[in-house]
């Protein structure tokens, strides 16, 4: 089943996509979210900002300072919330050069139809801090 619609704006001329900006969550996994919001609030504020910003494979590439920076966390912080969501299974990170790839498993949050699934890792978002450029 597919999500999103187009549709034309007749006033702009453009094509929109209805239900672009939404996140499914899977109720089976409800209770990993909550047990995580006890044990690692900051985690699961990590998680939840990754849901936001991740693109429609569920992968978003952002290195450790600028993920820091968007949170106004330490990136040791950043680094320890990683490492725990990653033992929890609700993401997983992949390195390419200096930069995290973060994928958020598409069993408890999944940004598009279930029809992308197998192709989470392939496609990503870019998030780049502004204290990253020259």
């Amino acid at each position: 089943m597919i999500h999103e619609k187009e549709v034309v704006n007749y006033q702009t001329g453009e094509v929109e996509l209805v239900n672009d900006k939404f996140v499914q969550l899977y109720v089976d996994k409800l209770d990993l979210i909550i047990e995580m919001m006890g044990q690692n609030p900051t985690a699961v504020k990590v998680f939840v900002w990754l849901l936001q910003h991740m693109d429609k494979r569920n992968a978003l590439i952002i290195s450790q300072e600028a993920l820091a920076e968007a949170l106004s966390l330490h990136r040791t912080t950043i680094f320890r919330c990683s490492t725990y969501l990653k033992e929890k299974k609700a993401l997983d990170i992949y390195k390419s050069g200096s930069t995290n790839i973060y994928a958020v498993n598409v069993q408890i949050a999944w940004k598009s139809d279930a029809y992308g699934k197998k192709f989470a890792l392939f496609d990503a978002a870019v998030y780049i801090a502004d204290s990253e450029q020259d």
